[in-house]
């Protein structure tokens, strides 16, 4: 052990020694890592140092230049920090644009705060942060500092990009370690220099990033891991608070989870009799599930329980049932505990929610791809998944961000990966009805019906838990329609099979149609803008990635005043693309002219190539959604 934490100090010297020679003159940034930067990674360098099963530090030390107000985030320290971790050698510096030495970093100026948020009850997560107070531009901070961690389940990724509009001149990453243990990683999104070398009896992994360029934000952009230079490390053998896993694959891995939680499902006889009785008299399985689910949801709230094990380990189904609150671990598994006491088995399943985490590589299995639990329930002939943190959403309904991913069910013989369900875009339908009065000066009344099915329903999910103010001024600000006033609204979930819900409004609009002389000259109004890209600019360099399919279909009837007559409609469509399909159609009888379009937009990932298909079909879109009616007066 001596000569192990020998060599490893030997290195973090030579680094510390090589870091004290950088120039941090602004005018050293070459011109191509200023392109679309707000800021620029001068050097970055985070060393392992991996020093029994169960302990590792990691050490820290960078230099960040702020080029402008859009990057004064990336000159705020922030360290994560908990029970099983200790934070030392905090060091920082501020230069001018010159390089030039401006103030040290006090002790004093740190801020140390429970890192928690409202949901939280039981948490040790702990923050040490600290923003400069600067304006001018440019400038650079240099910090540095260490962290012990005892206890070993993962290690972050390191993304030396640390988000959109940051370029980086250097950044190594080290990993020191008994040559005996290893490490597993995976490269994504560039060519890294990697130096695997053996000092004695450690294993050292170098890897090293040059001059990458500041990545855009553009909408509608894939995961972070789809683009961004980044390296996964996950260790073999873990042990955490007296426990022991196997992480060398997703199998191994769920035994660990398993560990966890067996034993956690077990409630009073009291429960168990009630929920027997309960659902006795339901026949088929799902009816005692929606029954279940729907029990659970009316005596549980979500609370956030992240206390050293806590951060993995669920609270006993029995301490649920008793307080009546839990974290999406707790809550999923007293939710498994209830359908077991109706013979129901079902599986407590780890996976990545939301745009930028999931499960994206089934032969690398590794804790920092995960950060949420659902529940897996299979019936005969079907699969029913259940998001149990929400005490609102419909029976059977995850949500998008849990949608079309690997999820990890974890079974007594380890864990299983399978894939939660792909949406249909045509189930994925928002429908309208809009009846429209144009008065004589250009304004109209107006009366609009739309109904909201799958995972369209989570554009009116958000309202319906809101005040009535709070959902005017909500349909206020979301429609695309300018000059509406609402007279009387209606927002409702609607009961069935599947997530659905309806919106009803009737109004005014202060000016519909434009008027020219003897002419009333308008665009139709859909109130509702579309999901999907309206436009891909031939400058855009990521993929573009549709998260959903839909179905838009609008039925629109416009009713002109009695003393006009049509003088002009568009023409009607119909297209068809990889991205998806439109059509519009026009007609007029006497005084009413009626608008049929319909949308479907194709989930998936739109690689540069097809972006030329895709902008002629956007642009005749817009062309038709855009088209010029015309009345003129009699």
């Amino acid at each position: 052990m001596r000569r192990l934490l020998s060599t490893i100090a030997t290195v973090i010297l030579t680094i510390n020694i090589t870091f004290c020679q950088n120039d941090l003159n602004v005018s050293n940034i070459t011109d191509s890592l200023k392109t679309d930067a707000n800021a620029v990674c001068r050097f970055h360098t985070t060393i392992y140092n991996r020093v029994s099963v169960d302990k590792y530090t990691v050490n820290v030390h960078y230099a960040v230049t702020i080029l402008s107000q859009k990057g004064k985030h990336a000159s705020d320290l922030t360290i994560h920090y908990d029970r099983n971790s200790q934070v030392s050698g905090i060091k920082g510096f501020l230069y001018n644009k010159d390089g030039i030495l401006l103030g040290k970093l006090k002790k004093k100026d740190v801020n140390d705060y429970a890192g928690n948020n409202r949901y939280t009850l039981f948490s040790d997560h702990r923050v040490k942060q600290f923003s400069p107070a600067i304006s001018t531009f440019p400038y650079t901070v240099e910090y540095s500092y260490s962290i012990e961690h005892k206890g070993v389940v993962g290690f972050d990724t390191w993304m030396p990009q640390d988000g959109y509009n940051m370029s980086v001149e250097k950044a190594e990453l080290i990993f020191n370690t008994p040559k005996d243990w290893g490490i597993r990683y995976l490269e994504l999104n560039n060519d890294f220099e990697l130096c695997d070398t053996i000092i004695d009896e450690i294993r050292q992994y170098k890897w090293t990033a040059k001059n990458l360029k500041a990545i855009e934000y553009e909408p509608f952009s894939p995961n972070y891991l789809d683009f961004m230079p980044s390296i996964l490390l996950s260790p073999n053998e873990i042990v955490y608070e007296k426990t022991k896993g196997n992480f060398s694959s997703w199998n191994s891995y769920g035994k660990w989870v398993y560990s966890l939680i067996k034993g956690c499902d077990v409630l009073s006889e009291g429960t168990v009799k009630y929920i027997k009785a309960l659902t006795d008299t339901i026949e088929n399985q799902k009816g005692k599930v929606e029954l279940i689910y729907k029990y659970m949801q009316s005596r549980t709230r979500y609370i956030n329980i992240a206390l050293g094990i806590g951060g993995f380990q669920p609270i006993s189904a029995m301490e649920v049932d008793e307080k009546g609150y839990g974290d999406c671990k707790a809550l999923s598994n007293y939710t498994k505990a209830l359908l077991k006491c109706a013979g129901i088995e079902s599986y407590y399943t780890e996976i990545g929610s939301g745009k930028n985490k999931e499960i994206k590589f089934p032969d690398f299995a590794s804790a920092n791809q995960t950060n949420h639990i659902i529940l897996c329930v299979p019936i005969e002939n079907d699969t029913i998944w259940l998001e149990c943190t929400n005490q609102n959403i419909p029976f059977g309904y995850i949500g998008l961000s849990n949608l079309n991913r690997y999820a990890l069910l974890v079974k007594q013989g380890g864990g299983e990966l399978v894939r939660t369900p792909k949406s249909d875009a045509a189930g994925n339908a928002r429908v309208s009805n809009i009846d429209i009065s144009i008065n004589n000066i250009g304004g109209a009344d107006f009366e609009l019906n739309t109904s909201f099915k799958d995972y369209m329903f989570e554009e009116i999910f958000g309202l319906l838990r809101l005040s009535k103010k709070e959902q005017k001024d909500a349909l206020l600000k979301g429609f695309s329609a300018e000059g509406v006033s609402i007279i009387d609204f209606s927002v409702e979930e609607l009961p069935g099979s599947t997530a659905q819900g309806s919106l009803k409004v009737r109004g005014s609009l202060s000016q519909y149609a434009t008027k020219i002389g003897a002419r009333l000259i308008f665009t139709p109004e859909y109130f509702f803008g579309n999901n999907s890209m309206s436009f891909i600019p031939n400058e855009r360099k990521l993929d573009l990635y549709q998260p959903l399919g839909f179905l838009h279909i609008d039925t629109i009837r416009v009713l002109i005043p009695d003393n006009y007559r049509v003088e002009y409609l568009p023409k009607g469509k119909q297209l068809t693309s990889i991205y998806g399909e439109y059509s519009f159609a026009v007609e007029n009888t006497g005084q009413r002219i009626t608008i049929v379009r319909e949308l479907k937009i194709n989930e998936g990932t739109y690689i540069r190539p097809l972006f030329d298909e895709i902008n002629k079909f956007l642009c005749c879109i817009s062309d038709c959604d855009n088209g010029k009616i015309i009345a003129i007066r009699k």
